[in-house]
């Protein structure tokens, strides 16, 4: 039948994909929701009778009926067809539990039931189950619930107990809450236990203990001393029919004040009770409480008080100076030497217990600052008889920023009362920083919708100068409609793309990734709309124009030079005019324009309505590489067993002729007799070495005459350039330029101060000296880390005139790059021209531009990608995709525990995104750590990885506990000691001779205006004050630029650089964790920010940032010689990483300033 130009048929077939609103019958012929006759639901598997029309102009086919010829849903239970032909796997992490079920991916739904035998999930596993699409609900539902991995671990000991949780072996996490135990046992620290352990992401933890058994069956039951199942509820209760007052908050103080409160206990009973102790027993810290005893029962205190009186003035300065120089001064017992004789109190009305230490204004060290608070008996007991009363003066001397809590426990006969004291300091410095006005969600500016007359201005695009343009087209990658509604209707993505279930391979690979970035593009495009502006004024910088945009600063809207933005003339007719214009620059929060030249001379502060454009240039970029990558293979992208190439570069033992293996071709050339002199005598002092090198690396002392460089044998007489470098280091160098795992990508994992830039630097001179053929790509996610390989390069002083090009995006300010890198920047406006350097360097992305100047596949023989672990896989791809898949090099060269990629969109990040293509291929078995097969080798294949553990930046003591968290105990201390010990001795330190100080202060979060960033103004004065002692210290003064301050929130660091401008030390570096990935400093401070400690289903909502174990692992590894961490411990503790940062400082005796949470005082 011919309608028109279309051509109808009947075809039967199966349906291939369906999702909420279109299917695919045959993987050939599409049809939508509405082409099914009487709304059948439809399955994948599904046979049916389509009736087909042709379209001749395009070829394509689409279904405009479809007819189900059976029905495998069945009517009565929509779910009963969870059966096996329909089932998918799917393999995830759990995001979320309740009582009944949980969600996988966040998507997916199942039902406890559901969950194998024995198996009692927790946020975090890692599962595997097999999935269905719900027909009634268009979403996806798992059955068979399993873990991904699991195995069983014998005789290991518990190495920590926290409040309810814990860790086996320091490598093992496991929770009271979902932790099966023998009856009748409870674990306790260095219990020798079997354990069954599942796969799961837990902080700086892999695995999750499901059980623990002690290895002694006949264990008995023991508390590790904190009962967290009923804290201090029966405490809190009146006994004995006794009433003690419950008005124990002392409010608001400020810093220095003091003020007393008044506990009345009444005896409404007719049994006397008598009162036989009383004591504070929550963590003592600078005697910020104390109280006053009754020695006998009395109706009123005033009498007494009169007797002694209280100051209620302010403290002296010394006092406050004092406290404030300290930093706050160490938990100690109260000192009572004055009052008490052996514990007793002498037989007076009552007793003061304070702090002799603070009156005087004395900060001395103490060795004994872990004894307990003892009870302070009363002589004789007070006796309360029936309707009688008695009291206890408290008295609080405000010292402490922030809140405080103290437990406040009187001592009966036959039971024991508590209270809670509480008081809240402040002090003139946090009035500067107050919130400027009420936090309030930014709305959404709403542009009128263009009316039919549009124009549009557009303004000449700025291009890069070169004689060749760009030839080859780079697609656009449209964002699937389908998948656009699924976002916006939050419907299951699963419906959209099924193989996002999937384990990834060869096979769904682009599938999966397109998917992702089309996920965090859609994101990226709702986020930036939220900022559109209405109705502002542009301002004047000569001749462009400038755009206010508050929030720029702390990425909000997150703008960069070269970003699309259009101005909109306000509707005041039916006619609206669209300028185009383009970022040049950004400085604070003014934005620089280019316009189109009329529009610029013609503005007249008319007001405009601003829309932001999500620019799509670089996941484009990201979508090609990903398309190409699929020619890399197997080889590169999921390799299973390791086949070695030749090496590229060899020394012939029989000869004097050097062979250079390029691209699979062995190309040997003759030198002249005077050339064949120098290489024999250089062969022959390799020959004297000591060290025994394999025939692959001997080629590395010969390559300047092979190469006919300038380089004279002197500067080689060692093997290397760098005669600095360790063995890890020049292992690293030897395997690189041997090649011989090609095209399998080759790992250099470099941990925080081992000096990954030094080695990669050799590599490249190595490479280019030696091989005469290669070309080397050295690229790194941003421009900081390129930058910094250029100038190294420079400054060895190794490198021709027109060697190296450093290639920058097409808007990048000359204003950010440095001095000495600008030279080489010159010929990377011509791409085509910078693509015959032998060494070319460049963002991942800036890499993109490569494809455009249609260069041969293998142009690059080495691709060098630095920071990898900083750069999602597509970013990665984008560089690596410029090599031959047969005989290219790849180094991955990164930290895949120190931070990863940022990526916005929950959904992509929950499917991956966020996973490097260094961390994926690093927790592939070929690279897995085995000590058994290479415990020679540093516990890694040397021929596909070197770990580098040398460190030679930070203290011992600021290294152990980063060194046992992520690297297995393997970082080495090498630093410079008469760096790292120079703050040794520095007044502040708690301890001396141990440069930590954590300082725990009870501060409160809060936020202002339209920013959602969190600031804690407590915490910022804290901040400054430690800079001030630091910079401003008589025996050991720090200069303000050997001072870092690291907090994760902009607006902190916004407040905290105030503070610093405000005492003329605005020199100090303050920066979000980001701003100092590969940075250090002499001494590091970290403000924490997060202070809520209200309960939340998920300890994630109050922690934030803060739960990220790479950003913690980049906090504490940037200083030094000195550490100091301020933040809230009663939130901190939920987090693993700061629950150990925490256990190490109470353990080490460097913790200073308020309470403790219940779980940590046992460690007092």
């Amino acid at each position: 039948l011919d309608v028109g130009d279309k051509e109808l048929k009947t075809v039967q077939g199966v349906v291939t994909r369906f999702c909420h609103d279109y299917g695919m019958i045959d993987d050939m012929i599409i049809f939508t929701k509405d082409a099914v006759t009487k709304n059948m639901l439809l399955t994948i598997g599904q046979e049916v009778t389509a009736t087909v029309e042709e379209d001749k102009t395009s070829g394509g086919l689409k279904a405009i009926r479809v007819d189900a010829i059976q029905n495998t849903w069945r009517d009565s239970n929509p779910t009963c067809d969870a059966s096996e032909p329909n089932m998918k796997i799917l393999i995830g992490s759990i995001t979320s539990l309740s009582k009944d079920g949980g969600y996988i991916n966040q998507n997916t739904f199942f039902a406890m039931e559901d969950v194998c035998e024995g198996f009692k999930p927790c946020e975090g596993d890692y599962v595997q189950a097999k999935y269905f699409i719900n027909p009634t609900t268009w979403s996806s539902e798992a059955v068979a619930v399993t873990p991904l991995r699991y195995k069983q671990v014998d005789k290991v000991r518990i190495s920590s107990i926290c409040g309810r949780r814990g860790t086996v072996d320091e490598s093992i996490f496991f929770t009271l809450d979902s932790l099966r135990l023998p009856d009748g046992y409870s674990p306790c620290r260095d219990d020798l236990v079997n354990t069954v352990v599942v796969e799961s992401n837990q902080s700086c933890y892999v695995w999750r203990a499901l059980c623990l058994v002690p290895v002694n069956q006949d264990r008995q039951s023991h508390s590790n001393g904190v009962n967290l199942d009923e804290p201090y509820e029966d405490l809190m209760k009146d006994k004995g029919e006794l009433e003690v007052s419950r008005m124990t908050d002392f409010g608001t103080l400020k810093q220095g004040e003091s003020k007393r409160m008044t506990i009345w206990i009444e005896n409404k009973g007719n049994i006397p009770q008598s009162l036989i102790s009383c004591r504070l027993a929550g963590w003592v810290k600078d005697k910020q409480f104390s109280f006053q005893i009754p020695q006998k029962c009395e109706n009123s205190p005033e009498g007494y008080l009169s007797s002694f009186p209280i100051n209620q003035e302010n403290l002296s300065k010394a006092a406050i100076n004092s406290y404030n120089d300290s930093g706050g001064t160490t938990y100690e017992s109260l000192n009572n030497a004055s009052i008490m004789k052996n514990g007793v109190i002498p037989e007076e009305h009552f007793c003061l217990v304070k702090d002799e230490h603070l009156h005087n204004g004395e900060n001395k060290q103490r060795d004994d600052v872990e004894q307990p608070i003892e009870h302070v008996n009363i002589t004789g007991e007070i006796v309360i008889p029936p309707g009688g009363k008695t009291f206890i003066v408290i008295r609080c001397t405000a010292v402490n920023p922030g809140y405080s809590k103290e437990l406040l426990l009187l001592g009966f006969s036959d039971f024991t009362v508590g209270r809670y004291i509480e008081a809240t300091v402040t002090n003139e410095e946090e009035l500067l920083i107050a919130p400027v006005e009420p936090y309030s969600p930014r709305k959404a500016e709403i542009i009128p919708e263009p009316q039919p007359r549009k124009t549009t201005v557009a303004v000449p695009k700025c291009r890069r100068n070169h004689r060749k343009q760009l030839p080859s087209f780079l697609p656009h990658y449209v964002i699937p409609n389908e998948l656009r509604k699924c976002v916006e209707q939050k419907l299951d993505v699963l419906t959209f793309q099924p193989l996002l279930a999937e384990r990834l391979n060869l096979d769904n690979y682009k599938a999966n990734f397109s998917t992702l970035l089309w996920l965090e593009e859609i994101h990226a495009e709702a986020e930036i709309k939220d900022f559109n502006m209405s109705g502002v004024t542009l301002k004047r910088n000569g001749n462009l124009l400038v755009l206010e945009v508050p929030g720029v600063e702390e990425g909000r809207p997150h703008l960069i030079a070269g970003d699309k933005v259009i101005l909109k003339s306000q509707v005041y007719s039916e006619h609206i005019i669209e300028y185009v214009a383009y970022i040049t620059e950004i400085c604070n929060e003014d934005v620089t324009l280019k316009c189109n030249a009329d529009f610029e001379r013609s503005y007249n502060l008319e007001p405009m309505d601003v829309e932001f454009v999500h620019c799509r240039i670089s996941s484009r970029r990201c979508h090609l590489a990903v398309e190409q990558a699929i020619y890399l293979g197997e080889k590169v992208l999921f390799p299973e067993r390791l086949v070695l190439q030749s090496p590229q570069a060899i020394k012939t033992q029989s000869t004097t002729e050097y062979c250079v293996v390029d691209d699979g071709l062995e190309q040997c050339s003759q030198r002249e007799s005077k050339v064949k002199k120098l290489q024999n005598k250089q062969a022959k002092c390799m020959a004297s070495r000591e060290v025994k090198i394999t025939d692959a690396m001997r080629v590395a002392a010969q390559t300047s005459q092979l190469v006919g460089e300038t380089v004279t044998l002197k500067q080689r007489a060692g093997e290397f350039f760098n005669p600095m470098l360790n063995e890890q280091q020049k292992l690293a160098v030897k395997r690189i330029l041997s090649g011989e795992c090609r095209p399998t990508p080759y790992v250099l994992f470099g941990p925080p101060g081992t000096g990954k830039t030094l080695t990669v630097i050799e590599a490249i001179l190595q490479i280019h000296y030696t091989l005469p053929h290669s070309r080397i790509l050295v690229c790194a996610p941003s421009n900081a880390a390129t930058d910094l390989i250029c100038l190294r390069l420079h400054q060895s002083s190794l490198l021709k005139p027109g060697t190296m090009v450093r290639v920058n995006a097409s808007l990048r300010s000359a204003e950010q790059i440095d001095d000495m890198v600008k030279p080489y920047c010159k010929d990377g406006d011509d791409i085509w021209k910078a693509s015959w350097f032998r060494i070319v360097i460049t963002t991942c992305n800036s890499a993109g531009m490569f494809y455009q100047t249609e260069i041969r596949l293998g142009h690059f023989t080495h691709v060098i990608v630095d920071e990898a672990g900083q750069a999602t896989e597509p970013e990665s791809l984008i560089p690596i995709g410029l090599i031959s898949e047969a005989n290219g090099q790849i180094i991955l060269v990164g930290d895949p525990k120190q931070l990863g990629p940022v990526i916005k969109s929950k959904l992509a990040l929950t499917f991956g995104l966020n996973v490097s293509l260094l961390e994926r291929l690093t927790s592939r078995e070929l690279y897995l750590r085995d000590e058994d097969a290479f415990s020679a080798c540093g516990a890694y294949n040397p021929l596909l990885i070197t770990k580098l553990v040398k460190n030679y930046r930070s203290h011992s003591a600021l290294l152990a506990l980063p060194s046992k968290l992520f690297y297995h105990k393997e970082l080495e201390v090498c630093a410079d000691a008469s760096v790292v010990n120079s703050l040794l001795h520095w007044g502040k330190l708690p301890r001396k001779g141990f440069p930590l100080i954590f300082h725990g202060v009870r501060g409160s979060e809060t936020r202002e205006g339209h920013s959602p960033s969190w600031f804690n103004p407590t915490e910022a004065v804290q901040v400054m004050r430690y800079c001030c002692h630091l910079v401003k210290s008589e025996n050991a003064a720090v200069p303000v630029t050997d001072i870092g301050v690291i907090t994760p929130y902009r607006k902190q660091v916004e407040k905290i650089r105030f503070l610093l401008r405000s005492i003329d030390l605005a020199d100090i570096k303050v920066g979000t964790v980001e701003e100092f990935q590969g940075q250090e400093y002499m001494v590091i401070i970290l403000s924490t920010v997060r202070s809520h400690e209200g309960f939340f289903d998920e300890d994630k909502y109050c922690l934030g940032f803060l739960c990220n174990p790479r950003r913690f692992n980049v906090a504490i590894t940037r200083a030094k010689a000195l550490q100091i961490v301020v933040g809230n411990p009663h939130v901190l503790v939920k987090d693993s990483c700061f629950c150990a940062l925490l256990e190490y400082s109470l353990m080490n005796r460097v913790y200073v300033g308020c309470d403790l949470p219940p779980e940590l005082e046992c460690l007092q």
